[in-house]
């Protein structure tokens, strides 16, 4: 080696050894997971030191200390994470800017952005964060934080303090991410009950700016302001998104392995680690006040959708309501939504492409999840493979041979577990808002409800049908009727309802608008179902007809939304009112109901599953409408159900209720057989019928005829 040679690499190994000393002396104080230097000033307290603090003043019964302490722990907290965060975001967004060095070794390019990138971040924090500041968080308290804990001893703090209103926001905060945590529950409660505290503003203290404005979202729609819905929206929306970013780069933290990888292990294996994080994001911001919204990301669509065409923008409606197609291709209520768009004059299929956020979305995800699915199927070894790498499956894997290469305990390793964690993609795409699982009944027969198949043919059901085509009306049963008591009308407003009873269908026999044998099918079927009811769940006592109703129900046309939770029939039970804590059978509850019948008539529809729950309201059983199948059940709060919503199609049922006193008996039913008897021996009904069944059906003739010329009867002719 010349000498000028030498001195050439004297003075680069000097620059060398300068970068190595600046980047040692800058993570003393700045880099993650570095010491301070012991020639610093006196250093500021950090969240964990204050969190001991707190905790300290706890145990010395100094709750207002304690109070002051853990505050401001907690707001460091969210400083120090929301610093970080922002920088690590700010700087991946700029990594594919950062100037090149390199010329010949595009093999190291990832390390050099790696690099940049990591100079980006500490440079960041440098200008925002005390350069006395210690970043060397011990894990337990990191978690803590992330599960927030600290709210365990600041809701007792509170307590202490008198600030009960505030112990209960601590205690609902904690509950919401520690839903298992009996103790606070029972705290809560406790708190709640309390004169001082309004349960009406206990709040998350913890609640994300997107949540916040997604509640808000939907309160302008409940308020039909769609100028405001949009924009609050679309800001949830950029909210959410920035949140799930903000997420992910805080993945990029410490891991433990608990052995000393070479580098390449090493690298692969924190990846892997950071990876699972980010892929558990969306599940972790879907947490809406400890309810879980697994459909979040496509419902801020399906609201702008709805919105935008309530103001006339239809092409910006159209490209969400693509955007949720897109993200949940499945979905029958949009489908039928982007149909409906479709036949507007002037749309255009291109207006239905998804939104660029949602495809970058989408594609990220799904690469994620390859490499994951690579990761997890190829990361178990059997000590008779050699150099060949032939297919792996997991279920290929289940050697009791198995063992890791070089013993390395890689943290992607699974075994023979089938339940692989999907991805926020896959758990979006997978999802299905109203659940279609095969056409197999979920149910338990019991002493309290049954199960009956084919107790009428397909014709008796045609005919059954026939009959609601013909005469069933909006409202019938439940507004201006006998049977409206001035409850809250259990149906969802997304669908129509239409109905007839035998009293009705008697006044449109004796008007002369339809003809008598389709009152005649209906008491002949109805008499089929109570014996039927009877034999099943009242062998030794007669049971008596109190109600009997034709009813159908059909998605109502055009865009809608609908919540999660919405059902086209609420639940609740038959002959009494849920309430939180009981079932009421004061009036104007059906309490003399004993026994309830569902008859199915046709299965040309989707969603609209009988549903049975528990006191919780957790479903337990589940039906699926079919022709001649009936449902018979107890009315009481031990049979509490309610009604899928309708997707597609029309659903019509036949429904009954019993009572074992006669008192209660349905009187339509004996006025139906008089007036078929008169018929039948061609007799002119006498005007009494008449009159007793419009007075208990509140119906009279010109009803009748809108209604006959609304439904297109042809009048058979007049009594």
């Amino acid at each position: 080696m010349t000498l000028d040679r030498k001195h050439q690499c004297s003075r680069t190994m000097g620059k060398l050894h300068i970068l190595m000393l600046l980047v040692m002396k800058t993570a003393t104080t700045q880099g993650y997971g570095q010491k301070q230097s012991q020639t610093q000033p006196e250093k500021v307290k950090n969240f964990e030191d204050l969190y001991s603090e707190g905790k300290e003043a706890y145990l010395d019964n100094n709750f207002k200390d304690c109070v002051t302490t853990i505050e401001a722990a907690i707001k460091d907290f969210k400083f120090y994470t929301d610093t970080v965060s922002k920088c690590k975001l700010k700087c991946s967004r700029k990594s594919e800017m950062f100037p090149s060095v390199l010329k010949h070794s595009p093999e190291i390019v990832p390390f050099e952005k790696l690099i940049h990138e990591t100079l980006c971040v500490m440079k960041c924090k440098q200008k925002t964060l005390s350069k006395t500041r210690v970043e060397n968080i011990e894990e337990k308290t990191r978690t803590d934080f992330e599960t927030k804990k600290p709210y365990d001893f600041l809701q007792l703090c509170y307590y202490q303090t008198g600030d009960h209103q505030n112990a209960a926001n601590a205690a609902f905060t904690n509950l919401v991410y520690n839903s298992d945590h009996e103790a606070m529950r029972e705290n809560l409660k406790f708190y709640m009950a309390l004169p001082e505290v309004d349960e009406n503003i206990v709040k998350n203290l913890e609640s994300p700016d997107y949540v916040e404005q997604y509640l808000v979202g939907t309160d302008h729609y409940r308020g039909e302001d769609w100028e405001k819905l949009i924009e609050t929206m679309e800001e949830a929306l950029k909210e959410y998104l920035l949140a799930e970013e903000l997420c992910r780069v805080n993945c990029d933290k410490p891991f433990d392995m608990g052995w000393y990888p070479d580098f390449k292990s090493s690298v692969a294996n924190h990846f892997t680690f950071c990876l699972k994080c980010k892929m558990n994001c969306a599940q972790n911001l879907n947490n809406f006040n400890g309810e879980y919204m697994d459909d979040l990301l496509p419902s801020f669509y399906h609201y702008l959708q709805f919105a935008y065409y309530k103001v006339g923008k239809v092409e910006a409606a159209a490209q969400c309501t693509g955007t949720y197609l897109y993200l949940n291709p499945d979905q029958e209520d949009m489908k039928g939504n982007a149909v409906y768009y479709k036949e507007v004059e002037g749309v255009n299929e291109k207006w239905f492409l998804p939104r660029e956020e949602a495809v970058a979305y989408v594609e990220r995800d799904q690469d994620e999840q390859a490499l994951l699915d690579f990761i997890e199927n190829n990361y178990i070894f059997d000590e008779k493979e050699e150099d060949s790498e032939p297919e792996r499956s997991l279920e290929n894997n289940s050697s009791e041979n198995a063992v890791d290469l070089d013993a390395d305990e890689f943290v992607a390793k699974i075994s023979t577990n089938t339940h692989q964690r999907k991805s926020n993609a896959m758990k979006v795409l997978d999802m299905n808002h109203w659940d279609f699982p095969e056409e197999k009944d979920f149910f338990t027969e019991t002493a309290t409800k049954k199960l009956v198949p084919d107790i009428i043919s397909s014709k008796q059901c045609q005919e059954l049908l026939d009959i609601a085509q013909l005469v069933a009306h909006s409202g019938d049963g439940y507004i201006n009727t006998p049977m409206d008591r001035g409850l809250d009308n259990p149906h969802t407003g997304s669908e129509l309802l239409k109905g007839i009873t035998i009293g009705k269908l008697a006044l449109f026999v004796y008007y002369g608008l339809v003809d008598w044998r389709y009152l005649e099918t209906l008491l002949e079927n109805a008499e089929i179902m109570r014996t039927e009811t009877q034999e099943r769940l009242s062998p030794d006592e007669t049971i008596y007809s109190t109600y009997t109703h034709l009813v159908c129900r059909i998605a109502k046309p055009g865009p809608k939304v609908r919540s999660q939770t919405e059902m086209s029939h609420a639940f609740h039970a038959d002959n009494c009112q849920l309430k939180k804590n009981e079932c009421d059978p004061s009036p104007p509850a059906y309490s003399y109901r004993d026994y309830s019948a569902l008859l199915y008539l046709n299965r040309e529809f989707s969603g609209g599953n009988l549903v049975f729950a528990d006191s919780k309201l957790e479903i337990t059983d589940t039906v699926f409408p079919q022709c001649g199948k009936m449902v018979v059940f107890t009315s009481g709060p031990e049979s509490i159900h309610g009604v899928k919503p309708i997707i597609t199609g029309e659903r019509c049922t036949l429904a009954m209720w019993y009572s074992l006193d006669k008192t209660f008996e349905e009187p339509e039913i004996g006025l139906a057989r008089k007036l078929i008897d008169f018929i039948k021996a061609d007799e002119t009904p006498p005007e009494v019928i008449k009159e007793s069944l419009e007075d208990l059906t509140m119906f009279d003739e010109k009803q009748a005829k809108a209604i006959a010329v609304a439904n297109g009867i042809k009048k058979p002719g007049h009594f």
